[in-house]
């Protein structure tokens, strides 16, 4: 194969690799999605990293999403849009605040960098 044949195709590849996909970022969670409640979004969802001891809370479950940048071109995920799929997630199995948040964030063999976002859902005594 011929030089400049080979540049073409590297070079096609490359774009096609980064362009691929229409969404930027994608979202991944260990709880499925339930269909929106008209209500929903108005529930406040507490987010912190720590237990928040001496308050009294019904513990519903763990929650874990992940973030991840589809192309090498588009900015990292951040804190901010894994706390926003948190959020979602919390509402979603009726937990207004989630606890024991833990972070972390690398580049994945499947994706062009992730941040990942666990902790616990519960729901707080009024």
């Amino acid at each position: 194969m011929s030089k400049n044949r080979y540049a073409t195709r590297v070079l096609l590849a490359v774009v096609v690799a980064m362009t691929a996909g229409c969404a930027t970022y994608r979202t991944d969670s260990n709880i499925q999605s339930k269909p929106p409640d008209a209500a929903t979004p108005s529930v406040k969802v507490l987010l912190t990293e720590d237990s928040l001891r001496g308050r009294k809370s019904t513990e519903i479950g763990p929650i874990e999403v992940s973030v991840k940048k589809l192309t090498v071109v588009d900015k990292d995920p951040t804190k901010e849009q894994a706390n926003e799929a948190l959020i979602e997630k919390a509402r979603s199995i009726g937990a207004n605040a989630v606890i024991k948040i833990a972070y972390t964030s690398g580049v994945g063999s499947t994706t062009w960098g992730y941040m990942d976002a666990k902790g616990l859902g519960v729901k707080l005594a009024e």
